[in-house]
């Protein structure tokens, strides 16, 4: 019997990378998607992927799409709503409501063998009440209230961590390198962290979530009620940016700015972001935040070569950035 796997986010970087591997992996892939008319919903249709429509705020459509599916990968978007105009607060509540009406949905799926679901490290607590971040600590609460609310789920259950994508680089303003007018043609990225501050990076958005959700499924019994992470590599900010110069051929010059510049600069959005990179500069190693047990990157049977990092990422981006 071929199994099926229902992939919320599909047509999205980390929904669209799972897909792909599994349907490569020999998965039946359902895409949940609010319109399944969409270019990137035909382009996975094209691939072998049924496409479904459900919405996040619809638990009872959820229930439907994930009917018969033994595996659900579920994530949720909190820069989605922080970018219509709500306070973190607001797009913090917002998306924990939407993340528990897909654990409940994946509760009442008969079916079900596995539940994955996209989280993030609790920013908060992990850093003793010095860097709380929003975007971390509300998809965190979620994984205690599933711990808590839906005990049956938990047990099968992989809580998954994406590192810092590559693509910032390339498609976010806050991040992107920008050329700098007068300098000789020399580029600047300002953020407000020191360069040598240290990071998770997930590597190439285009595979490695899909061979992070490939080898959880191969090993269950590893990685049920425990915590991955997608990060082929932990690099500086100063890193970073010598790869993106080493990829782009532009010499590129690192400075650090204030928070309070960032955020006035870039508003809401560059406080969220900036808050994550002061959290990480009080807590570089993710791995060592939970109590719940974390399987490696080695554990998983996961190699360097099928997890391309930063610098396969660029390249592969080379004509946006």
């Amino acid at each position: 019997m071929t199994k099926i796997i229902a992939i919320t986010g599909g047509t999205g970087a980390q929904g669209g990378a799972v897909a792909r591997a599994m349907l490569k992996a020999g998965w039946k892939v359902r895409v949940v998607a609010r319109n399944s008319g969409s270019d990137k919903a035909k382009e996975l249709t094209s691939q072998g992927a049924e496409v479904v429509e459900a919405n996040l705020d619809d638990e009872d459509s959820l229930v439907k799409a994930f009917k018969g599916a033994h595996a659900i990968f579920g994530v949720t978007n909190f820069w989605e709503h922080l970018f219509t105009g709500k306070t973190q607060a607001e797009s913090g509540t917002l998306e924990a409501e939407q993340s528990m009406k897909l654990a409940r949905a994946a509760s009442k799926t008969s079916t079900l063998e596995h539940y994955i679901w996209s989280t993030l490290p609790n920013a908060k607590n992990s850093s003793n009440g010095k860097a709380p971040v929003p975007h971390f600590d509300y998809k965190a609460d979620v994984d205690d209230r599933i711990r808590a609310e839906l005990p049956d789920l938990a047990k099968k259950t992989t809580y998954l961590w994406l590192g810092f994508y590559p693509t910032n680089l390339a498609f976010f303003p806050m991040v992107k390198p920008i050329e700098y007018p007068g300098a000789y043609g020399k580029w600047v990225q300002m953020l407000p962290t020191p360069a040598d501050a240290l990071i998770p990076v997930s590597g190439d958005m285009n595979v490695t979530p899909g061979v992070w959700v490939r080898q959880i499924l191969a090993n269950p019994e590893l990685s049920k009620g425990k915590y991955t992470m997608v990060a082929p590599e932990v690099l500086s900010f100063a890193e970073m940016l010598k790869i993106w110069s080493e990829v782009t051929g532009r010499p590129a010059v690192y400075v650090e700015c204030s928070f309070e510049a960032y955020e006035e600069l870039w508003g809401i959005g560059g406080k969220e972001i900036g808050v994550q990179f002061k959290y990480g500069e009080v807590v570089s190693d993710w791995t060592k935040t939970t109590s719940e047990g974390f399987v490696s990157m080695k554990e998983l049977g996961i190699t360097e070569e099928e997890a391309p990092g930063m610098k396969k990422a660029l390249e592969g981006l080379k004509a946006f950035l």
